[in-house]
């Protein structure tokens, strides 16, 4: 499958990779069985990720996310080596 035919969906307890389905003829759509959980490793892999990059672009140390004008975490760069 390609990378299209999947989405990130929230579930109860965790996060996950799941196909697209498609819409029935009544709308409603549940979660699809073709899914994994994404781990907590890839979770902060892809943070770190953004955060880096974020900084790099923006010459900064800190990447605040927001809800509207309510903050609701920061991430601050400790370590500013690039990766191995």
């Amino acid at each position: 499958m390609a990378a299209t035919d999947y989405i990130i969906v929230t579930g109860f307890a965790n996060a996950y990779l799941a196909k697209k389905k498609k819409p029935t003829k009544h709308g409603h759509q549940t979660m699809s069985q073709d899914r994994r959980p994404i781990t907590e490793g890839e979770m902060i892999g892809l943070s770190e990720f953004y955060l880096r990059n974020y900084c790099d672009e923006h010459n900064t140390d800190t990447v605040v996310i927001t809800d509207g004008d309510k903050p609701i975490f920061k991430m601050v760069l400790i370590d500013k080596g690039k990766e191995d």
